[in-house]
């Protein structure tokens, strides 16, 4: 597989670039996030998606939050071992198991201060409002080339790429590489 070099001063180089300072932004509040309060970045989203939206069966929350079924699902069982959010079986149907935040999850989501996600509202309602729609329409496009299940397919913890191979490169190998 070949590889184009960017440099800084085209554009598909200077947006790629933007891509990462944006990604460190959001690990660096993760970090922090955790240090203060033991608590991941994705473990507030879901705790802030189920203050918003109510209960949540684990697949729709999976894919309200753009993770992988058993990623959501280990990020519930840290939850409930803290007592933010608890499990349920729905009365109708014994199979459904009902997710839902807990009196103390809506408690610490009082303390805690504002989401990278708010950080990002701010910082984007700064752009005029024609540039706010373009540049959502741009992304929009983008992630479903990135991603074009997008939100039509349950979300997995496996990345589906017939590009990719993950097998070593020569027999007894120990090195991964991309073809």
């Amino acid at each position: 597989m070949q590889q184009h070099v960017y440099s800084d001063r085209d554009s598909a180089g200077r947006s790629y670039e933007a891509l990462r300072r944006i990604a460190r932004a959001l690990d660096v509040h993760s970090r922090k996030l955790y240090r203060e309060y033991s608590l991941t970045s994705p473990q507030m989203l879901c705790l802030h998606t189920l203050r918003l939206d109510g209960q949540h069966i684990l697949s729709v929350l999976s894919g309200r939050l753009h993770l992988g079924v058993s990623t959501t699902n280990g990020i519930i069982d840290r939850l409930e071992a803290k007592g933010l959010v608890l499990r349920s079986r729905s009365q109708e149907d014994q199979r459904k198991v009902f997710i839902t935040i807990t009196p103390e999850g809506e408690e610490l989501l009082d303390k805690v201060p504002e989401l990278m996600r708010d950080i990002y509202a701010q910082a984007f309602a700064r752009l005029e409002p024609e540039e706010q729609l373009v540049f959502s329409r741009m992304l929009d496009r983008l992630a479903d080339w990135l991603d074009p299940a997008g939100n039509k397919q349950p979300y997995h913890d496996l990345i589906a790429c017939p590009e990719t191979n993950y097998q070593p490169n020569r027999p007894g190998g120990h090195t991964i590489g991309l073809e």
